[in-house]
């Protein structure tokens, strides 16, 4: 069992049930979106073992937010077959989705609630009983630093907002957890926290897959990556230096310094605009 994540003086945040990593947490096969016609998602693959903290990359426009509605059932896919935790998972698959959780950017939070109360209604949503709810609710504004009733939500700034939409997203201890944006606009102190949780989570088994525009904090966080482009994965591969010391990043038999650098070459890097 995984030691807690504390703030300041020890507050737990996090501890995590056990978790079956016989199969894969997620089975994608030849999966699909479009609109009108227009193909946002075509036809990619993606396989993703338990355990890893995955990063999925792309330009904007690239399908990355297509497919985290898939994954996470808020959209139907034209075509194509997904897994979760070893299991069928489409947008009915209610089971599954207690075992999954959602950071979505920018998603609504009932802004006319207080903090306590948003999470006691997610709590009971995914079946916490009262006690368990409770002590949940305390442990997680505990260590995130945010208010359980002096302020309502729409008193929040943009960084306790996205801080409290994590919490809603761990209340229940997900065994999946998908993260889009999480760190844009919280504190370098929040950050820290929900790093280190997020590093604890992945070590009992449990995985993560985030997007995130902030190559570096990928590159340090993630131990593998995939970069989307135009609808299509283009690139896959481990994070990190080799054994020898040497960028571990390759495509195509090059290898490449940092993710930035790979990232710019895959997805086009832009000229610079002359200001005037």
């Amino acid at each position: 069992m995984a030691e807690n994540i504390q703030r300041g003086k020890g507050s737990e945040i996090a501890r995590f049930p056990d978790v079956n990593v016989s199969s894969e947490a997620i089975t994608v096969t030849g999966l699909s979106k479009s609109y009108e016609g227009v193909r946002a998602v075509n036809g990619i693959d993606l396989h993703i073992k338990p355990g890893q903290l995955f990063g999925f990359l792309g330009p904007n426009g690239a399908g990355k937010s297509s497919t985290i509605g898939c994954l996470t059932g808020l959209l139907e896919p034209t075509e194509g077959s997904i897994r979760l935790l070893g299991q069928e998972f489409n947008s009915d698959s209610v089971d599954v989705k207690r075992r999954i959780g959602v950071m979505p950017e920018g998603g609504a939070l009932f802004e006319q609630l207080y903090a306590q109360e948003l999470l006691h209604f997610q709590a009971l949503m995914y079946g916490l009983d009262a006690m368990n709810a409770q002590t949940r609710i305390a442990q997680l504004l505990e260590a995130l630093e945010l208010p359980a009733r002096k302020k309502r939500i729409s008193e929040f700034s943009t960084g306790m907002k996205k801080k409290l939409a994590f919490a809603a997203a761990i209340i229940h201890k997900p065994e999946l957890l998908f993260l889009d944006e999480p760190f844009e606009s919280i504190d370098p102190a929040g950050v820290a926290i929900m790093k280190d949780w997020l590093r604890a989570f992945v070590s009992e088994g449990n995985t993560v897959l985030l997007t995130s525009h902030v190559l570096d904090t990928v590159e340090r966080l993630c131990d593998q990556a995939a970069i989307m482009v135009a609808g299509e994965i283009v690139w896959r591969g481990t994070l990190g230096s080799s054994s020898h010391g040497q960028p571990s990043l390759v495509h195509e038999g090059r290898r490449y310094q940092t993710l930035e650098q790979l990232f710019l070459h895959l997805a086009g890097a832009k000229s610079p605009i002359t200001l005037l």
